[in-house]
């Protein structure tokens, strides 16, 4: 009797930590994984709008409602984004006398104006090699990711190709922020692209050069082929 009691401990406690050991690296994966859920959320509530009307029996109605749900969708994902992009607070100060180029995969950009730091100094700039930067590989991966683990499962789409550019700074903290999306894609897919970089939330570890950390916006863009 002892003997299986103490097996029953043993495996509850095996599963405890199984447990805690998938729930940190799902912490690790989203850092801001609430992000997605609450684009769950209003995709459902799209959806479960227009479920209450049926195409085959009244066409023009199913059409005008779908409209207009799929506004209050659209309204309510920029929304959600607008929250979140409101509520970023740059940290770190931008080195004028430093820019940082890159000759592949995430692509540096020279622009940043966070605050104060955008007034502009006449100085000459030492122009660095973003693969001197410590860590910088991490961008190799998010680059990666953007693709491999988008939430491809959120978007309505029709057949063709979406793509949109997102820029975004990378603080000295490593988190993302200021994330903006332009392109001529949907909206939608855009918005999400968006969210989808705020949910990651950031790098593992900050971007270090000479053993300080740095600042630096970043440009992506994201391509998809639906058929």
């Amino acid at each position: 009797m002892n003997s299986r009691f103490t097996l029953f401990l043993m495996t509850l406690v095996i599963f405890s930590l199984s447990v805690h050991k998938i729930e940190a690296q799902e912490k690790k994966k989203l850092m801001n994984g609430t992000v997605l859920t609450e684009v769950k959320t209003i995709q459902k509530r799209f959806s479960d709008s227009i479920s209450h009307y049926d195409y085959k029996k009244n066409a023009d109605l199913y059409s005008k409602k779908y409209k207009v749900f799929y506004i209050e969708k659209i309204q309510s994902l920029e929304n959600l984004y607008q929250s979140i992009f409101d509520k970023d607070v740059i940290i770190g100060k931008v080195n004028k006398s430093i820019l940082f180029k890159t000759t592949s995969g995430i692509q540096t950009e020279n622009n940043i104006s966070p605050g104060a730091n955008n007034f502009q100094n006449e100085i000459k700039s030492k122009s660095v090699d973003i693969a001197e930067v410590e860590n910088y590989k991490q961008l190799e991966d998010l680059k990666k990711r953007l693709t491999a683990d988008f939430p491809v499962y959120l978007i309505e789409t029709d057949e063709g190709t979406y793509q949109c550019k997102l820029n975004f700074i990378i603080d000295v903290d490593g988190k993302f922020k200021k994330v903006k999306y332009s392109g001529s894609s949907g909206t939608e897919f855009k918005i999400i692209s968006a969210l989808f970089l705020y949910a990651i939330g950031g790098l593992e570890k900050p971007l270090y050069y000479n053993k300080k950390p740095i600042i630096q916006q970043f440009s992506q863009p994201i391509v998809f082929r639906f058929e």
